[in-house]
Parts: C-alpha cells; structure tokens; sequence
C-alpha cells in the first residue's frame, strides 16, 4: 500500500500564523476599547443627570422657601421701615437667605427664625438662624439626619439674588445672572426700562434668582438657575 504523503505546510489543517493571532489580539482590542468608552460615556452621563436633578432640587427647594415668606406693611404707608420692624416685616432679604458656599448647604437654613412679640402681633419673625454641622448630635440619627440634610449637598454651593424694584427709579424689565464662577457669587444684570417707554412700573416687587453650581467629577463647572418674581400687596399711603 502506498503511504499517503503528508498534507503541505499552511494548509487547511495548519494553525494561526503569528501575524493572524496580532491581527486577531488588535481587532478583540478594539473591541474593548470601544466598549470602554460606551461605559465611561454612559457614567458620566448618568452623573450628570443625578447632579443636574440633585441642583434643580436645591433650587426649588430655596425658591419654595421664598415664596412662603412674607411682606407686611403694618403701617399701610407704602414703604418697608427697617426700623420699626413690628410694623413692617420683610422676611425676604439677604440675611434671612443668604448664599451657602461648598459644605454649608442645609435644607434647614430659611426655616429657622428668632420670635419677639411687639405691638400686638405675637410670634414676629425677626431673623434666620444658620444652621451648621455642629447642629447636629453625633448620634447614629443625628449622623443620619446630618447626611440627609447636608452633608449629601456638599459638593454644591447656592446662591440667592434678591433684586428689590424699590430700589430703582425706572422699571424693571429683566433680570438675569452672569457667570458662573465657582469661587464667587455671579453677577446680577438689571435690565431697566428706558425713560419714556410707558413700561407699567414693577414697586413692590422682588426678583428673586436662585443658582446652584457645582464641578463635576471631570472638572467642567455646571449650575442650574431658577427664577421668581414675588409681588406684595401694599396699600397706597
């Protein structure tokens, strides 16, 4: 019987040459690299969308805050007396809202007030109490309640721009922020109306702008404005 000869090197049968297996190593490369950069870009996209919500919330919640608080002109004289403050109240003001740098954001700050009783009206809001870390009792449920309520925030700062139309000669037409600058609080621009223009006038109003901003994890800087306006009713003097 005549022995079959040997089937030829690099046949059928032969294994992968060494530039099949590279070309084999970079292609299962791309592979990977290509889901690599569908999951990052899936992270930070999921990121974003938890901080822009986590922003939003802050936001609405200050805004709700404002809202909530009031304007009185005890003496129906149509203007606010800063000295007489159990006749006229204005709890919308800069000291009771004030901004709230990196680690000072308390969902409790803008509720808690002193009370002084004068003039026959009990229970007069005379100003906000800040709240700080120290607030709370380090206790498993004060530890909770810290985290709840601040610590969770820390990497957000939040401002309050309150624009009072009392303070302007002309009316008031837009207001808006510039920035954002993560260092410092941003820049309110006024937009007046021009002399003349037989815009009606805006007393007795606040413009109130609430910004939060934040850096994200990649360093790019982000915020989240949200705007009121909160008109008094104010008997003419």
């Amino acid at each position: 019987m005549t022995p079959r000869p040997a089937p030829p090197r690099g046949g059928a049968e032969a294994g992968l040459t060494l530039a099949e297996t590279v070309v084999a190593l970079g292609i299962f490369g791309l592979a990977l690299l290509g889901l690599n950069v569908m999951m990052v870009s899936s992270l930070r996209t999921s990121e974003l969308a938890r901080d822009l919500a986590t922003a939003r919330f802050l936001a609405e919640q200050r805004i709700e805050q404002i809202e909530r608080a009031r304007y009185e002109d005890g003496d129906g004289d149509g203007v606010f007396d800063p000295s007489a403050p159990c006749t006229d109240i204005d709890e919308v003001t800069a000291a009771n809202f004030p901004d709230e740098g990196f680690g000072e954001i308390d969902l409790r700050n803008g509720t808690l007030f002193t009370y002084r009783d004068c003039a026959g009206r009990p229970g007069i809001r005379a100003a906000a109490v800040p709240t700080s870390a120290s607030d709370y009792p380090d206790t498993p449920q004060g530890r909770l309640e810290r985290w709840t309520m601040r610590d969770q925030y820390a990497r957000f700062r939040r401002e309050v721009h309150i624009v009072d139309s009392a303070d302007y000669e002309r009316p008031i037409r837009n207001v808006s922020l510039d920035g954002p600058n993560l260092a410092a609080p941003d820049n309110v621009v006024v937009d007046l109306a021009p002399p003349g223009s037989g815009v009606p006038a805006t007393d007795f109003v606040k413009f109130v702008l609430v910004r939060v901003k934040w850096r994200d994890s990649h360093g790019k800087v982000h915020h989240v404005t949200v705007s009121t306006q909160k008109t008094f009713a104010i008997p003419a003097g």
